[in-house]
């Protein structure tokens, strides 16, 4: 039995008689902080179900590298390895932890079955795919994994990572899951043989993913075969149309035949990567789907191809002046990719929208010789004043996203705050962090607050700010912590604060890399404010403070 831990100080106990006073004060240790007094495992036993998996949560956050940035493709999860140990502190705590080890799975080459029998029962997503990650090599598609995923009886999820075409045997052993509720096909080649699925698959399926390029593949792969794989993607979109609730495609993965397709449960839909071909209005794409509340059209510029709409701007609006609620009566939020102020869409905007989103997606294909080519089109300072006048209709508008070619200023968000000032999410991104200027306005800090404290009601902020040129010795995350912290004090609705910030040694050999480019350093502000955190040296603007300014410290200096 586990000695009884003595609580937070009471007195250590005196040494024996027989044992000498000053070798026991000598190897005393000292008192532990109420806050890092290790409990017992008889006392991690005793807590119920809920809270062990909250702290399985925590563990699995803290292993994980997803909080900081997008998942980079090809990386495994291995988010359990810190709970593996701890279920083998005893059986009682391995059995409990069970069902948390096993919930997420992976494929790989062994002699024996696919998963243990024992732990089928657990499985709720799985990953399958054709390549070795840490040591690249094939792994073989069997008949027993295309036999045993229909007897997975809570399995919910699952994601293909499949460099050659996918089986067809695979897809239709995933169309007899009971319960899979998701499927995830990354770097998809459906030109197996034709499809042919029974008339009761994906019988639960509520949400479809379907990416071409996912990572830089070669264009000749799928040249060979596309009429083929088409029209495979027609009969899967058509077997699971009835249901679907969520749908992200690429666009080269859209045909004519599309648009004859009922959607009458579709809430999400998204179109990704390069541009359909024939090109096709947004309104023209959503005709069939009324329910419809989320658009993503986030094109982006096509390498890959000779002929269509392949360079941005792109133009997501109807030529016919008619607006998107005409067929998407409950759309409440868009996003758009590498489009102009001038599209006409901006015009054919519902009034009830609440989110507004723009991005400069960049191509994932990267053309060989042309590894850095720039055809994405962030906004221009006039581009936004000109969108912010298009779209200053929308009262309701609660989420706005702008991808900028320059770095955020206060008299952006004046504009902005004048227009919109209930907005209770606002984004405000400079992905190019190394293209801004060399010697940033360090005076624009305290305004650029002062324009933010505008918003009565914004609780989650996504700012680009020029650390490293404005604190070339400072680029530690406790200084953005600080930084956090400052903004906290000063925008007392303010939740949440994400940072991208200009960081040369990180981000300028995988400027084209899609995790790199848009990962956010995201604090909290109940995380942050709880904690009896005293910086040693305040976080400071570097100009001169004024007599105004200087006769309260919180105006300079970060108070908690």
């Amino acid at each position: 039995m586990a000695p009884l831990a003595l609580p937070y100080g009471s007195p250590s106990p005196s040494p024996s008689p027989d044992q000498d006073p000053t070798v026991s004060r000598s190897s005393a240790k000292p008192p532990l902080s109420p806050s890092i007094f290790p409990p017992t495992s008889a006392a991690i036993l005793t807590l119920p179900n809920e809270i062990l998996r909250i702290i399985c949560v925590f563990m699995d956050a803290i292993d994980s590298t997803v909080m900081l940035l997008e998942k980079r493709w090809g990386e495994e999860d291995c988010n359990i390895s810190l709970i593996i140990p701890l279920s083998m502190t005893c059986r009682t705590l391995r059995e409990r932890l069970r069902p948390f080890i096993f919930r997420s799975v992976f494929n790989w080459n062994r002699e024996e079955e696919v998963w243990p029998e024992s732990t089928r029962g657990l499985i709720r997503q799985v990953t399958l795919r054709d390549q070795q990650i840490r040591h690249p090599q094939p792994i073989k598609l069997r008949s027993d994994l295309f036999d045993t995923l229909p007897r997975l009886p809570v399995l919910t999820k699952a994601i293909l990572v499949i460099d050659q075409a996918v089986p067809s045997q695979l897809l239709i052993a995933l169309s007899q899951a009971p319960q899979l509720n998701e499927l995830e096909i990354q770097q998809a080649r459906l030109d197996d043989i034709e499809l042919c699925f029974p008339e009761t698959s994906f019988p639960q399926l509520e949400t479809l993913t379907i990416s071409v390029w996912t990572s830089p593949t070669k264009a000749a792969v799928r040249v060979a075969k596309i009429e083929r794989e088409l029209h495979n993607v027609i009969l899967l979109l058509q077997s699971v149309s009835q249901n679907l609730k969520a749908l992200k495609i690429s666009g080269d993965l859209i045909s004519s035949t599309f648009l004859a397709i009922s959607w009458l449960h579709l809430e999400s839909f998204a179109v990704t990567e390069h541009t359909p071909s024939p090109y096709y209005s947004a309104r023209r794409l959503i005709s069939h789907m009324p329910c419809l509340k989320e658009l993503s059209m986030l094109y982006t510029p096509d390498l890959t191809r000779t002929e269509g709409q392949l360079k941005p701007p792109f133009t997501y609006g109807a030529s016919d002046g008619k607006k998107l609620a005409t067929v998407a009566p409950r759309l409440s939020s868009l996003r758009l990719s590498n489009c102009a102020p001038e599209d006409i869409i901006f015009s054919q905007l519902p009034d009830a929208l609440t989110g507004l989103h723009i991005y400069a997606n960049k191509d994932v294909y990267i053309p060989p010789g042309n590894p850095q080519a720039r055809l994405e089109l962030p906004l221009s300072s006039l581009d936004v004043l000109a969108v912010v006048k298009r779209v200053s209709h929308l009262l309701d508008l609660a989420d706005l996203t702008l991808t900028l070619n320059h770095y955020p200023t206060p008299a952006l968000v004046d504009v902005i705050a004048v227009a919109f000032p209930n907005l209770e999410f606002l984004e405000l991104g400079y992905p190019e962090y190394w293209l801004g200027k060399d010697e940033p306005d360090e005076s624009e800090d305290e305004a650029m607050v002062e324009s933010l404290a505008k918003f009565r009601r914004l609780r989650r902020l996504r700012i680009t700010i020029d650390f490293e040129n404005r604190y070339p010795s400072s680029m530690q995350t406790s200084h953005h912590m600080r930084a956090a912290r400052w903004y906290f004090n000063r925008l007392p609705t303010l939740r949440t604060i994400s940072f991208t910030f200009h960081n040369w040694r990180h981000t300028v050999r995988d400027w084209f890399s899609r995790p790199v480019r848009t990962s956010w350093e995201t604090y909290t502000r109940e995380v942050l404010l709880l904690r009896d955190y005293h910086p040693q040296q305040p976080w400071r603007f570097r100009r001169q403070p004024t007599p105004a300014a200087s006769e309260s410290d919180d105006s300079l200096d970060l108070d908690i």
